[in-house]
């Protein structure tokens, strides 16, 4: 009886690992798809460096840690239609230069200027802006949105045992099969190249400055506040400067083999953690999947993703935007940090820009803390 216990708990545990590895897609797989389709991505290439990059971050950081393309760098690029070469080499710069202020110990004084108010308001602009971004994709797939959304609803409150994205999932995993293209096996080659100097020069200008600030206010600063909030302990490698060193060496190597420019980010820790995330294991599942989607399924990874109803991506990822929201409440009695923390949240919003939320929220934090200052003088 004793190791029939033991073989069931084991069982349970493994199922909230895997609800736990795959709370993030909503945001990988919609970005990954679009590079894929408009800007010519290798998808063996970009899944396979997702992959790698979800495992060594999990066996280094002992938590699942997100891997994302860099959101403002994929913007871009999809809008205007870049070349995968240019990315690439955008990715590469921009390793480069995180490397450099994780090394140089410039992160940890550059993280030491942000006050708590300005963390919470980046996790607030950002929580509203994913719960924005699903609603497209909910209404593109309004009837299996539904759907999902009620299964994901009565998972969370009536079924708890039951880890939360498994039946999510399972929903999805129906009407992906009914639109999924007879697929081929196999990878598409990898062509490794270093970029040209007019190509680095060209990233920098077009994809490197528009994303640095948001990088190191939402992927390093609000990551380690996010990290330590939610795993306690367990994050004690989560810091100012393993983070950017982290998506530093991920970048270089990405950049040169083809795959995407990659951060880990604040929303996607939440998300893996709010649907059973609670160590490393999920992020060796979601890896290893993305790795073997990559080897045995690159000539059909595009048909592959683009199988799953959009709909149901759009609910993990209003979902996780309002949890990602809440982490505000713990500075809910204090009217200053709440102020800073709804004009940085706000103005992210509103202008879909968080770095112009945060540099508002510092000036007027340290405005106060002046004026504060110069009153008992």
């Amino acid at each position: 009886m004793k190791d029939s216990g033991t073989f069931l708990n084991n069982i349970k545990r493994f199922l909230w690992d895997v609800s736990g590895a795959f709370g993030d897609i909503g945001v990988l797989f919609p970005l990954a798809v679009a590079l894929i389709a408009k800007n010519h991505f290798n998808p063996t290439a970009l899944f396979l460096m997702a992959g790698i990059f979800y495992a060594a971050s999990a066996w280094y950081f002992k938590i699942t840690m997100p891997v994302q393309p860099l959101k403002a760098m994929a913007a871009i690029a999809i809008a205007t239609g870049l070349g995968y070469g240019v990315i690439n080499a955008a990715g590469i710069v921009m390793g480069i230069i995180l490397i450099l202020i994780a090394v140089t110990g410039l992160s940890v004084r550059l993280g030491d200027i942000f006050p708590v108010s300005v963390i919470r308001g980046i996790q607030l602009g950002l929580g509203a802006m994913l719960v924005r971004t699903s609603i497209g994709l909910m209404n593109s797939d309004i009837v299996i949105a539904i759907g999902a959304g009620i299964v994901l609803v009565a998972t969370l409150t009536l079924i708890k045992q039951i880890p939360p994205l498994i039946p999510v999932l399972a929903f999805g995993a129906i009407f992906s099969f009914k639109g999924m293209a007879p697929t081929k096996i196999g990878a598409i080659a990898l062509t490794p190249a270093v970029p040209d100097l007019n190509a680095l020069w060209s990233g920098f200008t077009v994809l490197v400055l528009p994303q640095i600030a948001l990088t190191f206010g939402n992927a390093v600063v609000a990551t380690e506040a996010t990290g330590k909030l939610l795993y306690n302990n367990k994050a004690a490698r989560l810091n100012l400067k393993n983070i950017p060193l982290s998506m530093g060496i991920a970048n270089i190597v990405s950049g040169i083999f083809g795959g995407a420019p990659m951060c880990h980010g604040s929303g996607g820790l939440t998300a893996h953690f709010k649907f059973g995330a609670r160590s490393e294991r999920s992020g060796y599942i979601i890896g290893i999947t993305l790795i073997i989607i990559a080897i045995l399924l690159g000539h059909s990874a595009l048909s592959l993703v683009s199988a799953f109803p959009t709909g149901i991506l759009g609910v993990l990822l209003c979902y996780v935007g309002i949890q990602h929201s809440l982490f505000i409440k713990d500075i809910l009695a204090d009217r200053n940090a709440m102020l800073i923390a709804l004009v940085v949240g706000s103005l992210g919003f509103v202008l879909s820009n968080l770095t112009i939320g945060f540099l508002a929220g510092l000036t007027i934090h340290y405005a106060l803390s002046m004026i504060r200052r110069l009153s008992r003088a």
